[in-house]
C-alpha cells in the first residue's frame, strides 16, 4: 500500500476511511514473524477482520500482498511457525484471504482464503468477494 492508495481509499468511503485511520494507528504495533525460508516477514495477527475482500481491496491492499497457497502450506506444516501464526488449529478466529491459485476461479470472480480450526486446515478457493466473516481478514507479508 502506498500513499496514493491511501488517498484514493479515503476519498471513496467514509467508513473505510475511519477503518484505514484506525489500522494506520494500530500499524505501529504490528508484530512480524521472520521466515527466512520464504525471505519474508509475515504479520503475526490477522488484520481487517470482518471485512469483505472487496472492502479490503478498496483500502488499497493488493492481492499480491496476500500469502500464496504454497506459502500457507509451508507455514501450516511448520511446527514453530504454525503455532505462532495460529495456523495449527488453535484458533477459529484467524482465517485470512490468500492469493487465488486457480485461473478458472479468478475468471469467475472468486477469491481464496485459508482457515485452520479444531477440525483441521482448509483452503477455500471459491468464495464470493462480497462475503465477510468475523474471523476472516488479511495476513500481509513484506520482504526481508
Amino acid at each position: 500500500m502506498n500513499i496514493n492508495d491511501i488517498k484514493k481509499a479515503m476519498e471513496k468511503d467514509d467508513k473505510l476511511k475511519l477503518q484505514l485511520i484506525q489500522e494506520l494507528q494500530d500499524s505501529q504495533t504490528i508484530n512480524w514473524l521472520k521466515v527466512p525460508e520464504l525471505d519474508k516477514e509475515i504479520e503475526i495477527e490477522v488484520t481487517y477482520k470482518n471485512k469483505s475482500y472487496n472492502d479490503i481491496i478498496k483500502l488499497g491492499i493488493k492481492e499480491e500482498e496476500f500469502l500464496t497457497i504454497q506459502e500457507c502450506i509451508f507455514l501450516a506444516n511448520h511446527k514453530e511457525y504454525s503455532k505462532i501464526l495460529k495456523m495449527d488449529g488453535s484458533s477459529s478466529k484467524d482465517d485470512f484471504f490468500i492469493q487465488q491459485p486457480f485461473d478458472i476461479n479468478r475468471k469467475k470472480g472468486y477469491v481464496a482464503w485459508f482457515e485452520a480450526g479444531s477440525g483441521g486446515a482448509n483452503l477455500y478457493c471459491n468464495w464470493i468477494p462480497s462475503g465477510s466473516d468475523t474471523g476472516l481478514g488479511v495476513r500481509r507479508w513484506r520482504k526481508l
